[in-house]
């Protein structure tokens, strides 16, 4: 959870964006444009040292998934952080989905155990068509 640290007008703003959109994975760009329609005047700069801060609390999970991508930022309670999540990317449209599943996480234990291997689970992204897209076919 955020620590109650001096909260200026514009980290509350932030904030407020981050938790209206819980669960969603956002970018630096979108947060800087939702302050912008609501008339918030906040520097990128600002924005990701107030989005490092919120990752070193553990407030946000920061996710990179690919080297030509934005970093995507998470907010979720303390009591919704799952263990081990993964990721998806449609190859189509570009969306990226969060999800558990039972199965990933056995394989990803029983690797630790039998190849001395640590997946890192906030790396792994899996590629296909969402739904929406293959459905669009």
């Amino acid at each position: 959870m955020v620590r109650a640290s001096y909260q200026t007008k514009q980290k509350k703003a932030i904030l407020d964006f981050l938790q209206q959109n819980k669960g969603a994975h956002i970018t630096i760009q979108q947060i800087s444009a939702h302050l912008q329609q609501e008339n918030t005047a906040v520097s990128m700069p600002t924005i990701y040292r107030y989005m490092d801060a919120l990752v070193r609390e553990g407030a946000v999970k920061k996710y990179v998934l690919d080297g030509n991508a934005a970093a995507c930022f998470q907010y979720e309670d303390e009591t919704d952080m799952p263990d081990s999540s993964f990721h998806f990317r449609c190859g189509q449209c570009g969306k990226l989905l969060h999800f558990q599943s039972r199965e990933l996480q056995q394989l990803d234990s029983q690797l630790k155990k039998s190849a001395s291997v640590k997946i890192d689970l906030e790396q792994t992204v899996f590629y296909g068509l969402c739904g929406a897209c293959e459905h669009s076919k």
